[in-house]
């Protein structure tokens, strides 16, 4: 047999078996995940003012992800850790279609935004889930990190089409406004990061001084320039309290916990302060629920506060 014959049939070979070993793994951990989709009831508990943000990269359905890396297997455990938090507004990362549905049945009491990056089967979105009874919805949409954000698109050798996703909302109980943007940037182009994270910041002007968070995935170190253009005009959370965390965000299932941190909450420079930080770092069951640990802040909007001298 020839050589290019047998490296085709090799290749198709393990193809094939990859696709067989995710298929087990589906039949075997389908019925618990089905069972897993009872409607999640998560009691937020913070004052007047206070937002509790989370983001939180899922990690999309693979076929490489087998036994407890499955989503099958991890996603309850995953909205456990969701629920423990108990975040107000939540944004997450890497959401396929099949996982946002999940995430919309179960964390029940939560209205949500998404847009996803491309028209491929296995898409992924960035949507952002906030709390309908804290929070009215003034505005949402989305928007490509492109040359032409407006349309589906890529630009700068980026891997994948990427997007980021807004939400405006309200305080129900002081009339306080804030904006949230969530985004995942590119992993493999470092002109794509850098020009993607500068369309982002040019979105956000465009609404004006209303305090904003942006959250995501940047796939960037702090040393790196997106993280340097960032911070220019937002403050990175964890260094504005003293109760705060440092340490891995992407972590590899476990095995990469020395890394540099590469998911991040920013906030604007007025309208926030920031009462704490977690890098929400335990396993639960022994299992890493994804690739990435959520991270988590509690803020408070400053616009609430009154003058108890008057």
């Amino acid at each position: 047999m020839k050589l290019w014959k047998r490296i085709v049939l090799g290749i198709a070979g393990i193809i094939l078996a990859l696709l067989l070993a995710f298929g087990a793994s589906f039949v075997w951990y389908y019925p618990h995940y089905r069972a897993s989709k009872a409607p999640v009831d998560i009691a937020v508990q913070t004052a007047p003012g206070e937002v509790q943000v989370m983001s939180c990269n899922l990690r999309c359905i693979n076929p490489l992800d087998f036994g407890k890396k499955s989503w099958f297997y991890r996603a309850d455990l995953l909205v456990d850790g969701v629920a423990e938090a108990a975040p107000g507004v939540v944004g997450f990362q890497e959401a396929t279609k099949w996982q946002y549905n999940y995430l919309c049945d179960v964390l029940t009491g939560y209205g949500s935004v998404i847009e996803y990056r491309d028209n491929a089967v296995n898409s992924e979105g960035c949507p952002i889930f906030y709390r309908t009874d804290l929070y009215d919805r003034i505005d949402s949409g989305s928007f490509w990190l492109s040359e032409t954000p407006e349309q589906m698109s890529k630009s700068w050798d980026a891997a994948f089409s990427r997007i980021c996703s807004y939400v405006i909302l309200e305080d129900r109980a002081t009339g306080a406004q804030f904006a949230v943007f969530n985004t995942h940037l590119d992993h493999e182009s470092e002109e794509a990061r850098i020009n993607g994270i500068g369309v982002v910041l040019d979105k956000i002007e465009e609404f004006g001084g209303i305090p904003a968070v942006l959250m995501g995935d940047l796939n960037a170190e702090e040393d790196s320039e997106t993280y340097q253009s960032a911070t220019e005009s937002f403050f990175d959370v964890k260094y504005q309290t003293e109760d705060t965390m440092q340490g891995a965000t992407y972590q590899n299932w476990g095995t990469e916990l020395d890394r540099d941190c590469i998911d991040y909450i920013l906030i604007s420079k007025t309208g926030f302060a920031v009462e704490s930080y977690r890098v929400l770092n335990e396993t639960r069951d022994g299992v890493y629920t994804s690739d990435h640990f959520p991270i988590c802040a509690l803020l408070r909007l400053t616009e609430t506060e009154t003058d108890t001298d008057a």
